[in-house]
């Protein structure tokens, strides 16, 4: 068995469950995109202005019409992630106005060759599956990040991109670079690259442009985040059972409109409940507050048999330091057990205002750390050696017995965690953890080489970011 864990009850999910559905038919959301009002006035909902109040059974339809599962691939077609059950994979930041950068130490506003370095380096590690287009490039006109971003993200990593498209026009370009990048719609449509991310705003509110890129995203089937953020004693009460229900409210109630748009469309459930620090008024990336609501989140989803989008990999640390490897541990293991499957943001810390490249770089080994610690446990004749123990009798050693050669590989042994002993510590250089994490950041942006797109492609996506900067003049 895979170790997983629970916080709620069976009783405590359903009183969650029966609160969300109370809620959207009682209280209702703010909602004023036209097309999205009728059709869920039309399924049965009752709309008054720009509230709507959603009946229990549009949603519990909604959560049966859903995928159980989602499968998400590379560029090359190779299955990368298969979102349902327990299943969790990691990937990088999805915003942040600031970079450190790792070759200069500097803290500075993010550039689009920042991205490209990220592309590369995600592509590099192997336990960050995903890699993200935020958008935040101060060094492109800002009506362009988001195209920007996402064009470096498919032309230096062939792993599957979760990207941010600002508006419905930034969306249509993102769907049409990612369909060219795999070969054409047809081909993305069948093993989808692109996760397409859009949220509500807390408490119970969907923004137009929200809705238009969940409708648009639902009609041609792209894969989509639609989750909310909220920080308890903010923008939800200050109790981990309110801010889960509220979260999970805003999240399936714009289920209902995308499955009422297409059924069977994918679509990936999620909130992220954080709290206000009081003493600071910061909503915190760091929390223990944070990291358990994102695990109930997750005990959620699975409850309702949904894709999760999960949040691991931060902290509030404003450098890479003691707080900030303590914090991300702690999440990514928080992430693993409770199975949160499409997990987001390593790399961003300082209350989600900075990416740390260098910090990607420690999460990988991190997570690499956390699949040995919660692995499947073999308990089988092989497993428990008693022929091997009996062989070998009471006070012998098993350093050069044949089922230790055979098995040597099945240990971790990390990359940038030292174990050398006292001596040969003293003979080394001494490096600090940090220090050799830098010198791995650096080592693979300056040497790893992402397989290529062809350079018609390449050259037919700059055309796209070429025709939305002159629409934008």
């Amino acid at each position: 068995m895979k170790p997983t864990f629970r916080i709620l009850t069976d009783e405590q999910r359903r009183a969650i469950a029966e609160g969300v559905f109370e809620l959207l038919e009682r209280v209702g959301v703010k909602l004023t995109e036209p097309e999205a009002q009728a059709l869920l006035h039309g399924a049965g909902a009752r709309v008054e202005g720009d509230l709507v109040y959603i009946p229990a059974y549009l949603v519990e339809d909604a959560i049966q019409s859903a995928p159980r599962g989602i499968s998400i691939y590379t560029r090359s077609g190779e299955l990368a992630m298969q979102l349902e059950g327990y299943n969790y994979y990691f990937g990088a930041h999805t915003d942040a106005p600031d970079v450190l950068d790792p070759f200069t130490h500097e803290r500075r506003p993010c550039r689009e060759e920042d991205v490209r370095r990220n592309a590369v380096l995600i592509d590099a590690l192997p336990n960050i599956s995903y890699t993200t287009a935020s958008g935040l490039v101060a060094d492109c006109p800002p009506e362009l990040a988001d195209r920007v971003s996402l064009a470096q993200c498919l032309w230096n990593s062939t792993k599957p991109v979760l990207a941010m498209p600002v508006t419905l026009q930034a969306l249509i370009d993102s769907h049409e670079m990612a369909a060219l990048a795999v070969g054409g719609d047809d081909v993305l449509r069948a093993r989808p690259i692109l996760i397409v991310y859009a949220e509500p705003v807390s408490p119970l509110v969907h923004p137009d442009e929200s809705v238009s890129k969940l409708l648009y995203c639902a009609e041609h089937e792209i894969p989509l985040v639609y989750t909310p953020y909220a920080a308890m004693g903010g923008t939800a009460p200050l109790s981990q059972a309110a801010i889960v229900a509220q979260l999970c409210a805003e999240s399936l109630s714009g289920l209902v409109v995308h499955q009422l748009k297409r059924r069977g469309a994918p679509f990936i459930f999620g909130g992220m409940p954080s709290v206000m620090d009081m003493k600071t008024t910061i909503f915190s990336y760091g929390a223990p507050e944070f990291q358990l609501g994102n695990s109930l989140m997750a005990e959620m989803a699975h409850y309702f048999e949904l894709p999760n989008f999960g949040t691991a990999g931060t902290s509030d640390s404003q450098v890479f330091d003691g707080q900030a490897v303590l914090e991300v541990t702690s999440s990514c293991i928080m992430a693993a057990l409770s199975g949160a499957n499409l997990v987001h943001d390593v790399g961003l810390l300082g209350n989600a205002t900075i990416v740390m490249p260098e910090m990607i770089v420690a999460t990988d080994e991190i997570i690499s750390m956390v699949r040995h610690l919660l692995p499947e446990v073999r308990v089988d004749e092989e497993a428990l050696a008693l022929d091997v123990i009996n062989a070998a009798g009471p006070g012998r050693e098993f350093v050069t017995h044949p089922h230790t050669l055979h098995h040597v590989r099945d240990v971790w042994y990390p990359d940038l965690f030292y174990r050398g002993g006292a001596k040969a510590w003293g003979g080394s250089d001494q490096t600090t953890f940090e220090q050799r994490v830098n010198a791995r950041t650096r080592e693979l942006i300056e040497s790893h080489q992402p397989e290529p797109l062809p350079n018609e492609i390449v050259e037919r996506i700059e055309d796209i970011i070429k025709r939305a900067e002159e629409a934008t003049q």
